[in-house]
């Protein structure tokens, strides 16, 4: 008996930088605040990653791109 569940098998912790789906900021093109944070699939999404999002700060919707 293994009183710990996931203690033997199973999966292993990955690392934060080779996640699959890493949690990511987005920052308006505009006024450079950042207001959403979100989750991208890296393999589908490789590269920086761009909407369009409501920016409370200048109270429109405006670009908001990935920052590092």
């Amino acid at each position: 008996m293994h009183p710990v569940p996931g203690a033997r098998g199973g999966k292993t912790m990955a690392s934060k930088s080779s996640d699959v789906r890493p949690k990511i900021t987005l920052a308006c093109t505009e006024c450079k605040e950042r207001n959403y944070i979100t989750k991208k699939n890296r393999r589908n999404d490789p590269d920086r990653l761009e909407m369009k999002k409501f920016c409370p700060r200048d109270n429109r919707h405006t670009l908001h791109r990935e920052t590092r």
